[in-house]
């Protein structure tokens, strides 16, 4: 402990190269913490309260661009186990413009059997029986009502798509999730059945309300076994790997995520390690004096070991730091994407900032090692010749 002082001074002898390093630290490990989080945040696992829970998702077995018949629903309805049936489609289309800003989840369903399957979604405007009366009616999350602020009655223009249709719809209740993903608008699926007679008994998905955990587990395996042989071959997994599912459309996340933290570390230990050569070179002589005047070997070690230390550790929690203060704003914005059901779980890790302090700790070893190796081994003769 009484070198402490020793330590912090050398470490800030060229405090401009000392600043570099640090901001070299710094914003990988936040970096890092980031994809960390993000890998976490793919693997939380699925609600298991009274409401909202035991959610199960039956789509096509090829792709989510193949569609099931609305019979499905019924063979469903009547297993062991089930408590509530409802289909659940995708609209696209878009809001004013095809911008970002402006894309939100639009789906259509039936209104009736909807809100049963996700009980835990809170009317907390307007009410479900006025929905159900309009046909032309919506229901909208609390989210997308403060980002547009809309309110009861507002009319809401959209422009589809894959239904080429412009849909104008009235708001008639204001919807409420616990875990912050309100963010999706819903209308009746009687419009598009009236538009398009050839949708008429089809669904993009079907989702399923299990009365218990046990009900959960054993009905997948049910089902899929129901319709192995028919048409349309089903895939039936958990809310929480259905969302997966959908990011995984975009490879090998987690693979792609693990090799860009890989080598993301590897240019940090290069970095720190290249300092820390550069202020072993600096203080040869000095080390040599240090050597005379009767440190031993252990101490030039423990000194320049230290130093890289001390270094990796402050930007390891200036990062860390960052990281913290940088979530709740991030979260929020990732609220207003199609994100948004994985920014619900996106929160700070205890794990993740573990892995940070590690690597910031392991990066300071690595980096210090030789340098002090060098250093704690040379003779007081070599280091004295040395300008």
């Amino acid at each position: 402990m009484k070198f402490l002082p020793l330590i912090f001074k050398n470490a800030f002898r060229k405090k401009t190269r000392t600043l570099l390093t640090l901001g070299s630290i710094v914003l990988p490990l936040l970096v890092i913490c980031l994809m960390g989080t993000f890998l976490k945040a793919l693997e939380a696992p699925d609600p298991r309260t009274a409401h909202g829970s035991f959610r199960l998702v039956v789509r096509h077995r090829v792709s989510l661009a193949s569609i099931l018949p609305t019979t499905y629903e019924e063979k469903v309805r009547q297993l062991p186990g089930v408590e509530a049936v409802s289909d659940f489609n995708f609209f696209g289309g878009q809001y004013r413009d095809a911008g970002a800003r402006n894309s939100f989840p639009r789906v259509f369903v039936d209104p009736e059997t909807f809100l049963k399957v996700f009980d835990d979604a809170e009317i907390v405007e307007g009410s479900s029986r006025a929905w159900r009366r309009d046909r032309t009616g919506c229901v909208v999350g609390t989210n997308l009502a403060a980002r547009y602020g809309w309110k009861l009655g507002d009319r809401v223009v959209l422009v589809g798509d894959t239904f080429p249709m412009t849909l104008e719809l009235t708001i008639r209740a204001v919807y409420y999730l616990e875990n912050g993903t309100s963010a999706t608008l819903f209308f009746d699926r009687r419009i598009i059945d009236e538009r398009f007679p050839s949708f008429k008994g089809s669904a993009s998905t079907i989702w399923i309300k299990a009365k218990d955990a046990a009900a959960s587990e054993r009905l997948g395996p049910v089902i899929d076994a129901m319709f192995e042989n028919s048409p349309y071959p089903t895939k039936t997994e958990t809310e929480n790997a259905f969302r997966n599912g959908m990011v995984s459309m975009l490879g090998n996340v987690k693979l792609l995520m693990t090799s860009i933290g890989a080598v993301i570390v590897f240019v940090i230990l290069l970095i720190a390690g290249n300092t820390m050569a550069m202020a072993a070179r600096e203080r040869i002589t000095e080390i040599a004096v240090f050597r005379t005047l009767g440190f031993q070997r252990s101490t030039i070690l423990a000194l320049v070991l230290g130093e890289s230390v001390f270094i990796a550790l402050a930007g390891g929690v200036f990062g860390i730091l960052l990281f913290m203060v940088a979530v709740p704003p991030l979260r929020h914005q990732l609220m207003l994407t199609p994100m948004l059901p994985l920014a619900a779980t996106f929160r700070v890790y205890p794990e993740v900032l573990t892995l940070a302090f590690a690597l910031a700790v392991g990066i300071g070893v690595l980096a210090g090692l030789v340098p002090a190796l060098r250093s704690a081994s040379r003779s007081i003769a070599d280091g004295l010749r040395q300008v």
